[in-house]
């Protein structure tokens, strides 16, 4: 009886110290489903939270740090976000609320004053990077303020999975930092997971029965489609079209690569438009005007890599392009979602060239180098230490060590160089200084081990996770439907259910054919008994001029299939042997030379067991060179 009112006592507490917590962030009420998380957060449940950029998770910990705060209490935010920290933490100390980012964005000085004043339990809320958490030091103080600790909250938390999205080795400390301290309250927020992920985020943080709240996935504002292209000429032509028609506000086009954000940009500026790029290369002043500009509505366009978006929050974007095809779903719908924050009709569109696969297939592999490259580089540099001179140019580092490489027999390109030494760095086994990068010993329980079979598993996961975005690409069905699902959103599990706001729920309300004709699917079916019949000996080229019937091989005389392609264009015949690749059918071998071959569902397809347009495949589209010149002559 006591017990019960004595809950009752607690829980009225709360409602109050809520409401004036509320009134502290100049709002009246809640928004649907963040009611329901911070009571659990407030009853000491372990929660995840799923909730889509712009749906307020940030305020589902810091209104309870808020009320824990005016007891004494203290809430350690976990992001990996530096920017996302410093604007969190000015929103905070503007509305009175004693915040703090201790980040390596300041000095020495003033991290040990940071340090000092957490100690003192001079702040409410405390940012932290998953990197500080390297730091004997900083553990100490946690370990001397943990009776204060009453929330943990790890943003991003994501990053903790290796079948994440964005996974990043120093988020696995957290579970044993957690099991030590033992806080009364611990809360994972993130905007894109996938079941799969959540669960493993659980299992990391030694979460026992958590629950779970996934929110407002199903942006019933945003129109989604995918625009095939052609090559860089038919991208830019639409790409300034889709600019120039918008319904007003600003655009924002994401580009796969810096060169190509600084190419599309000046092909829009050619185009009348006003625009700005912004991506990691550019300076940091650079980047801070390219986004000023763009968020006091100076501009039609920005165009960006995926280092831009964390933390902005314009409500008026209108229009939101993929030039070029994002490597994964989580990523596509996070940065589909910075369109309409407003609840306004907002345009999505992925143009979409089947080739823009090869660059993130490459992207992929440059950024998993083996272990014989990561343990060449670490030797060299410990064997040789003056091939680890530094210079104000990166790239006269990665050709130097590119060169060397290449004369012990790996033949690799800059962009595996830059993240061989990248993860060596990460790990401990690389230090540079002002005059050179050197191999040395890690310090044991300040780096996380380097476990090189877990980088291959995520470049596994990542080309899973792009040949989804292919699938998406080719998806005859609602756009809608396939995103959700792919989150988990029980309301979207049904493949027959349209959005009615897509390109294929348009086409199909207006009788169009969103699927494939009977000609392409024998030109599918005849292609796979092709690859069938060679039985994994050759790759996509030989197996292209097979099926084109100009390879003048006598030995391929007796092959029923050679010739099945004929009238179509090399091009053509590629694209779709990746497009089979991307639907599961047809896999490559690792290697320098990777010959393909059919999996078992591929060989379902060719007999005719499965039918192909139950997978959604659609017939890659070719740009003609007629179409690319008038282009040309346009301009």
């Amino acid at each position: 009886m006591l017990s019960t009112a004595s809950h009752a006592r607690e829980g009225a507490a709360h409602a109050d110290a809520l409401t004036r917590a509320l009134a502290r962030f100049g709002h009246g009420s809640l928004r649907p489903g963040q009611s329901d998380l911070i009571a659990d957060v407030f009853a000491g449940r372990p929660v995840i939270g799923v909730m889509p950029t712009g749906a307020g998770k940030s305020l589902c910990y810091q209104l309870p740090a808020v009320v824990f705060g005016e007891r004494g209490g203290v809430t350690l935010v976990v992001s990996p976000l530096i920017a996302l920290m410093k604007d969190q933490v000015d929103s905070l100390t503007a509305r009175g609320i004693p915040a703090v980012a201790l980040t390596s964005a300041a000095g020495a000085e003033e991290q040990r004053d940071i340090i000092d004043g957490i100690k003192a339990g001079m702040y409410t809320i405390v940012y932290v990077a998953p990197e500080r958490f390297r730091s004997p030091r900083f553990i100490e103080v946690l370990r001397a303020i943990a009776g204060k600790l009453a929330l943990i909250a790890i943003d991003e938390a994501h990053c903790i999975s290796e079948w994440g999205h964005d996974f990043r080795p120093d988020y696995r400390r957290l579970g044993a930092v957690i099991q030590e301290l033992a806080p009364p309250r611990i809360a994972a927020f993130t905007a894109t997971a996938t079941p799969e992920v959540r669960r493993d985020i659980a299992l990391q943080l030694g979460m026992t029965a958590p629950k779970l709240h996934v929110r407002g996935f199903d942006r019933p504002n945003l129109y989604y489609s995918v625009v095939k292209a052609g090559g860089a000429s038919d991208k830019a032509s639409q790409l300034a079209e889709l600019v120039r028609m918008r319904e007003g506000g600003v655009a924002l086009v994401y580009a796969a690569t810096r060169k190509n954000a600084e190419a599309y940009a000046a092909e829009l500026k050619s185009a009348g438009m006003r625009v700005r790029v912004y991506h990691a290369g550019l300076e940091d002043n650079v980047r801070e005007k390219a986004q000023d500009t763009f968020m006091a509505g100076k501009l039609d366009v920005i165009v960006a890599t995926n280092a831009f978006g964390m933390g902005v929050d314009k409500s008026d974007i209108r229009l939101v392009v993929h030039a070029d095809m994002p490597r994964s779903p989580e990523a596509y719908y996070q940065e589909a979602g910075r369109g309409g924050r407003d609840g306004r009709p907002t345009r999505c569109v992925l143009l979409f060239n089947h080739g823009d696969v090869r660059l993130q297939e490459f992207l992929i592999d440059a950024s998993y180098p083996s272990a014989d490259v990561l343990r060449a580089v670490w030797k060299m540099l410990r064997d040789r230490p003056q091939l680890g001179e530094l210079t104000p140019y990166d790239d006269e580092l990665e050709a130097r060590l590119r060169k060397q490489l290449g004369a012990l027999g790996h033949q690799v390109n800059g962009a595996v160089v830059g993240a061989a030494v990248r993860i060596l760095e990460r790990h401990g086994m690389l230090r540079r200084d002002d005059e050179r990068l050197a191999a040395t010993r890690p310090e044991p329980g300040v780096f996380p081990v380097l476990d090189v079979e877990s980088l291959q598993r995520r470049a596994d996961v990542e080309r899973g996770k792009l040949r989804t975005m292919v699938e998406y690409a080719y998806y005859p069905r609602c756009r809608r439907q396939f995103v959700l699902e792919y989150f988990g959103d029980e309301d979207w599990t049904n493949r027959d259910k349209k959005c009615g706001a897509c390109d294929n729920c348009e086409a199909i309300a207006h009788g169009k054919q969103t699927g494939l004709s009977q000609t392409e699917q024998n030109a599918i079916r005849s292609l796979l008994l092709l690859v069938g019949a060679l039985d994994g000996r050759f790759g996509r080229t030989r197996v292209t001029s097979i099926a084109l019937g100009t390879e003048d091989d006598p030995k391929f005389d007796e092959v029923v299939e050679r010739g099945c392609m004929r009238g179509w264009r090399k091009e053509q015949v590629m694209d779709l042997l990746r497009a089979l690749e991307g639907a599961g059918l047809i896999e490559a071998s690792r290697g320098e030379y990777p010959t393909i071959h059919n999996t078992k569902r591929g060989d379902q397809v060719s007999v005719g067991r499965i039918d192909p347009n139950e997978l959604g495949i659609q017939m890659p589209t070719v740009t003609s060179r007629k179409q690319r010149s008038r282009f040309k002559k346009r301009r």
